[in-house]
């Protein structure tokens, strides 16, 4: 039997529990994205950890790898795919988004907006205001 872990700190408590639904709001519009954009998993665990490094210059596979989380012999085909795709170029044997691939990541980042925007959408009043004064913003 597994059994849920929980902590002794509410703040920890109340943050699992509101992320787990954006969580599902949110990873529903990404994994829509990603079989529209016609990806594997691999595929978007390596964009995402592209889209770390943006503005950071090129990366290795190795460091792309850790990025995503995922061993080199899972990297190797995944950068190729994206290459072949016309998301990656190649600068000595370290790979950036290509402008293809930064249109690509900036409709992930749109999708996963979009999910965080649909679970605000859905908190009632009393609860926006909460988070509103939690967060410091000023409406």
């Amino acid at each position: 039997m597994i059994t849920p872990t929980t902590s002794t700190d509410p703040l920890v408590e109340v943050l699992a529990t509101r992320l787990r639904l954006m969580d599902l709001v949110g990873w529903q519009r990404i994994a829509t994205w990603a079989e529209e954009s016609e990806l594997s998993f691999e595929d978007l665990r390596l964009l995402l950890a592209l889209a770390a490094k943006m503005g950071h210059g090129p990366a290795a596979i190795s460091e792309l790898a850790d990025l995503a989380g995922f061993s080199l012999d899972v990297a190797y085909p995944a950068v190729h795919r994206l290459r072949g795709r016309g998301y990656l170029r190649e600068e000595r044997r370290q790979y950036l988004l290509s402008p293809q691939g930064q249109e690509l990541v900036a409709g992930l980042d749109a999708a996963r907006r979009e999910g965080i925007q649909a679970y605000v959408d859905q908190l009632g009043p009393d609860e926006s205001r909460r988070l509103d004064a939690a967060f410091g913003i000023i409406r």
